[in-house]
């Protein structure tokens, strides 16, 4: 091969690349740089009954709320605090929430739980938490101490809760006699609750919610007993236990 003929051959490589490159295509026009994302929005809670908040309640009355962002917002001052997931599901009737903790001085693993309750004719929705193993169902105190939340437990039921109550007896030929120290025990599907019955039979387990739920009654030498009960409001369960 010559020189000639090889510098040919490379300029009709070249040509047949250049028309390859040919700008015979449709222009794509220019996308649109994307937009903002969506300011956050307060998360709002919804009970059995249709009532819905975004407030949040703790013992003292002060708000709380928490939006899409996972912000926990302190109303006093709108305080923002981040990692607050809540979290939505369904046990009985009507919705429940949970909202994760993080770096508290909750036990590890805590969560807030909304409760729903009523004060002076006025629906209101109010902060319990749930340690996992155990809810006792009472109020919270919030607080924020240098950009940290503080939560402390109290002995405060969130009012107009409904309470479960009434008589567990021994069934004997001459009738009932009331049993003292039996353990009646709701299933953990909110957090565990348990009471002793007192020397007259008597039992109550307060702040509980609107819910279908499995309560246990047992003592040692008796038959235990297991009933699903639907609780609306204050309930009244009476219990004849039978010696083994």
């Amino acid at each position: 091969m010559t020189n000639g003929t090889g510098t040919a051959i490379v300029l009709v490589m070249l040509m047949q690349g250049l028309a390859g490159c040919s700008d015979s295509r449709t222009p794509t026009a220019p996308r649109d740089p994307p937009g903002p994302p969506p300011a956050p929005t307060l998360k709002v809670f919804t009970d059995s009954r249709g009532f819905s908040t975004s407030d949040l309640r703790d013992v003292q009355d002060q708000i709380v709320r928490f939006n899409t962002a996972n912000e926990l917002i302190w109303a006093a001052d709108d305080t923002r605090l981040q990692g607050f997931k809540v979290d939505r599901n369904d046990f009985g009737t009507g919705a429940f929430y949970m909202v994760s903790i993080p770096g508290t001085t909750c036990p590890q693993g805590c969560s807030f739980e909304v409760r729903f309750g009523t004060k002076d004719g006025e629906r209101r929705a109010y902060l319990t938490v749930d340690y996992i193993h155990d809810n006792p169902g009472t109020l919270v105190d919030v607080d924020i101490v240098n950009g940290a939340l503080v939560v402390t437990q109290s002995e405060v039921f969130p009012p107009g809760t409904p309470t479960l109550s009434g008589i567990v007896a021994e069934l004997t030929p001459a009738g009932p006699v009331p049993l003292s120290g039996v353990n009646v025990w709701r299933r953990v599907t909110t957090g565990a609750r348990i009471t002793t019955t007192d020397k007259d039979g008597l039992y109550s387990i307060p702040g509980l919610i609107d819910a279908t739920d499995t309560f246990f009654v047992s003592k040692e030498g008796f038959q235990s007993q297991e009933t699903k009960l639907r609780i609306s409001g204050d309930t009244r369960f009476d219990v004849q236990l039978v010696r083994r």
